[in-house]
């Protein structure tokens, strides 16, 4: 669908009109950093301060994506998830960042079966959770109703490339370049599907999707032929035989005599 992974999970029902097939992502989820909201945030997260560099055979941070962290500085103020008032970051709804990015994608019909079964399957958690169930209006939610954890999202779609065999990439390759890539070689117009992906410039829709190989040799081989065209090829027809045996013409003989 070409979707931003903030997109997706913060889609919410009441912005999906599956009647008229289409989505409307007015919101988008996001995790924001966290604030300090004492008075001395180097003192907060003293606990947390690292001067020296790892060594370079650190095993402390031997699984994380980023490495070592970088040593803080003298007059650290980082730290802020740590900080009992900590405000203004987590998991919150933003608006898309352009007004473009508001526009109604169309939803694709054999889509929307699945969509219904979806919201079906979302109901019976919403009974199954009880007064436990958190009500965000979210297409895409946990068992008791909160949005899905980008972080979660992103570790199972690199769990779903390694069950394919395919070789690691982006979450943002897997969904708007894939989306525009899959467009362009379905021989979709640059324009039409700078409106699908909603971009502001097309040069932008240019750099999200990769050249049509075939059809660009489809191309380069009709414009040589238009300049030297192939040589025509006689259609086949009937052909006569000359070559017959000896009796041939004594046997057609017969059968005229025959029947006369």
């Amino acid at each position: 669908m070409g979707f931003r992974q903030g997109e997706t999970l913060g889609l919410r029902w009441s912005h999906v009109d599956l009647e008229a097939e289409l989505f409307r992502p007015e919101w988008q989820l996001q995790r924001l950093t966290w604030r300090h909201g004492c008075d001395d945030p180097h003192a907060c997260g003293a606990r947390l301060h690292r001067f020296e560099p790892c060594p370079p055979d650190c095993t402390t941070h031997k699984g994380c994506k980023r490495g070592c962290p970088k040593p803080c500085t003298k007059t650290c103020t980082k730290h802020a998830s740590a900080c009992p008032e900590r405000k203004e970051g987590g998991l919150v709804f933003t608006r898309p960042k352009t007004k473009k990015s508001r526009n109604a994608v169309p939803i694709p019909p054999v889509f929307t079966p699945f969509l219904h079964d979806h919201r079906a399957q979302q109901e019976e958690m919403r009974a199954a959770a009880g007064e436990l169930w958190q009500e965000h209006d979210v297409v895409f939610s946990r068992p008791d109703g909160r949005p899905l954890d980008p972080r979660a999202d992103y570790e199972e779609f690199k769990e779903l490339l390694r069950e394919a065999g395919i070789d690691d990439r982006r979450l943002y390759d897997g969904s708007r370049h894939t989306a525009g890539t899959i467009l362009n070689e379905l021989g979709v117009d640059m324009p039409t599907i700078m409106e699908i992906l909603r971009h502001t410039q097309i040069s932008q829709t240019r750099r999200y999707v990769k050249g049509r190989s075939h059809l660009s040799k489809d191309a380069m081989r009709r414009m040589g032929e238009f300049f030297i065209p192939a040589p025509s090829t006689p259609i086949p027809g009937p052909t006569e035989t000359r070559t017959e045996t000896a009796d041939t013409r004594a046997e057609r003989a017969r059968r005229r005599r025959h029947v006369r």
